[in-house]
């Protein structure tokens, strides 16, 4: 643009040029601001990924960690039972475990780190969440209480649960021996699309869990009362050497 010369001898732009520039800047700044926001929404849905992606991982390693440090012993099974619910759409189950300090939820627990989790998949606003409760199995809940709930993961579409017999040798659907605990468990945990109700092939996640822990017999939690000692309780007494 070349200036002109005014009446008055000074330098200026026609209307018509001004015009142009202010054009050629407002459509700069919507380019730019165009840009800007489809940058900010595509940094969203990256943190949205990863936010997900973490709590999945979370809700993944609590079902290992529960299932891996599981403990039971005989003489208080109403406590420890080991109890699964493979019969509706969605697989749930609740046992007793020496948890870690990691395990979520363990800071509201402080020193009881053996307690009894439940993992159900509940429906909650039209979307399938992963709900974990706990609570210590020595301290009963008052009227109108419940196990304090956590949400593990969300927009669930998958959980199933099997279970290996050591006596058949084979993987079984459901689990209905309450006193005694697998050998081990496959479970898979799925996820639907944000925009449908269908599993997402690709966010399928299977682990197989070993149960290293085994019912601890009544006789091992009796004490052993040594011999010549006053037993009034009927507990065992140590076996006579002979001496």
């Amino acid at each position: 643009m070349n200036p002109v010369k005014t009446n008055s001898g000074l330098k200026g732009f026609t209307l018509i040029e001004i015009m142009v520039a202010i054009g050629v800047l407002g459509g700069l700044m919507v380019a730019i601001f165009a840009s800007w926001q489809a940058i900010m929404k595509s940094s969203q849905i990256g943190i949205t990924a990863s936010v997900e992606a973490h709590r999945n991982r979370i809700a993944v390693r609590a079902i290992n960690d529960a299932l891996a440090s599981a403990v039971m012993h005989e003489l208080n099974l109403p406590y420890y039972a080991f109890v699964t619910d493979t019969s509706g759409d969605f697989s749930a189950f609740s046992l007793v475990s020496h948890l870690p300090e990691s395990f979520p939820g363990s800071g509201l627990f402080h020193d009881q780190p053996v307690r009894r989790v439940t993992f159900s998949v509940e429906p909650t606003n039209s979307v399938n969440q992963l709900i974990l409760r706990q609570n210590p199995i020595l301290a009963p809940l008052e009227q109108g209480q419940e196990p304090y709930p956590l949400i593990l993961a969300k927009q669930v579409g998958q959980f199933k649960l099997e279970f290996f017999d050591m006596r058949a040798g084979e993987w079984l659907p459901d689990w209905i021996n309450t006193n005694q605990l697998p050998a081990m468990v496959r479970f898979n945990l799925g996820f639907t699309r944000p925009d449908s109700k269908e599993v997402d092939e690709g966010r399928i996640i299977e682990r197989i869990v070993h149960i290293p822990g085994q019912t601890v017999q009544a006789a091992w939690q009796r004490p052993v009362v040594p011999a010549g000692m006053a037993n009034p309780n009927g507990l065992p007494t140590a076996p006579n050497s002979g001496r």
